[in-house]
C-alpha cells in the first residue's frame, strides 16, 4: 500500500514537473511567433491540460460547471494575451537572452512563472502588457531577486486600470516643461467616470501601497499673515462682546492656511513605473483604454 502511494505521489511530481515546462517561456514564444489568434488559443489550451479551478465549486450542484468555464475563458483569454504581448517584444527578449548563461536562462524561465501566476487570474486584460513589459526588464539583467520580482508583481496585481491612469498621471506631471499637450486630472476623471472625491480616494491608496509620497508645500510668511489676521478678529469680537453699547458683532471666518500637503510620486514609484510602463522624460505617455 504504501510503495502504491509513494508510486502516486511521484507521478504527482513529474506531472508538476511537465506542467512547469509546458509553461517555460519557450512554449510563449514559439506560440507568439505563430501568432493568429486560432494557433496561439489552440496551442495555450493544450499546453494547460487540465487546469484546476477552485475546488470548492465542485461540491455546489449546478455551480461547477458555470465557474469552471468562466475561470476556463479568462484563463485562455490571458494567456493568448500573454502570447500576443511577448511576440511584441520578441527581438529585445531575444536580444537579452543571447547574453546570458544557460543558469541566468534557468532563473529567467522561473521568474517568467510569476509572471504567469500574476496573469491566468488577472481580470483586467489590459494589465497584462504590463506584466509583459516587466518581464522584458527582468530579461535585460544578469541577475534579480526572486524577492523583488514577487514584490513588484504583487503590487502590480493590487493596482486597478484607474489607479495605474492616476499614477501616470502623476508621474507626467513632473516633465511638464516639454512641450505639447499634456493630460490633466480632469481628463482622468472624464474618461474613468470618476468624481474628485474619488479620484483623491485612488491617490490616497497609492500612497498607502508607497507608490505616492508627501511633501508639505510652505508658505510661512502668508500663514503667518492669517494667523494674525484671525487672532486681530477674535480680539475685536471679544471687545464687541464685553461692550454694551455694541449691538452688532464682527463675523468670525475660519483661518485659510497656504502651506497644504502635496501628493508626489515615491522612489518607489519612480522605480515601478520605469520598471513596468517604458515611460521616461523624453516619451509621451500612452492613452490608457
Amino acid at each position: 500500500m504504501m510503495k502504491g502511494m509513494s508510486s502516486m505521489g511521484r507521478d504527482k511530481k513529474e506531472d508538476v514537473k511537465q506542467s512547469s515546462r509546458e509553461f517555460a517561456l519557450d512554449t510563449f514564444l514559439t506560440v507568439g511567433s505563430e501568432i493568429s489568434a486560432e494557433v496561439a488559443k489552440k496551442s495555450i489550451a493544450s499546453a494547460a491540460g487540465d487546469l484546476a479551478v477552485d475546488a470548492v465549486s465542485s461540491f455546489i450542484p449546478g455551480v461547477s460547471g458555470a465557474v469552471q468555464g468562466y475561470k476556463r475563458a479568462r484563463f485562455e483569454r490571458n494567456m493568448i494575451r500573454v502570447a500576443e504581448e511577448l511576440n511584441l517584444k520578441v527581438e529585445s527578449i531575444q536580444s537579452n537572452l543571447d547574453s546570458k548563461t544557460s543558469e541566468q536562462k534557468e532563473q529567467i524561465d522561473r521568474l517568467f512563472q510569476y509572471v504567469i501566476d500574476s496573469a491566468i487570474d488577472e481580470q483586467q486584460e489590459e494589465k497584462i502588457k504590463y506584466m509583459v513589459n516587466g518581464f522584458v526588464q527582468i530579461t535585460k539583467h544578469d541577475f534579480v531577486s526572486e524577492d523583488f520580482v514577487l514584490t513588484y508583481y504583487d503590487v502590480l496585481k493590487e493596482l486597478r486600470i484607474i489607479d495605474i491612469s492616476v499614477l501616470r498621471l502623476m508621474n507626467s506631471t513632473r516633465f511638464w516643461y516639454q512641450e505639447g499637450s499634456k493630460e490633466t486630472f480632469h481628463d482622468v476623471m472624464e474618461r474613468h467616470g470618476i468624481s474628485y472625491e474619488q479620484y483623491e480616494a485612488v491617490r490616497r491608496n497609492l500612497l498607502r501601497i508607497g507608490l505616492l509620497t508627501t511633501r508639505t508645500d510652505l508658505n510661512v510668511v502668508d500663514d503667518l499673515k492669517e494667523i494674525s489676521m484671525t487672532f486681530k478678529n477674535i480680539f475685536t469680537y471679544l471687545e464687541k462682546l464685553s461692550n454694551p453699547k455694541s449691538n452688532r458683532l464682527p463675523k468670525l471666518k475660519e483661518p485659510k492656511f497656504k502651506s497644504k500637503e502635496q501628493f508626489e510620486i515615491s522612489r518607489f514609484g519612480k522605480d515601478f513605473i520605469d520598471f513596468f510602463f517604458e515611460m521616461n522624460q523624453n516619451e509621451e505617455e500612452e492613452p490608457l483604454s
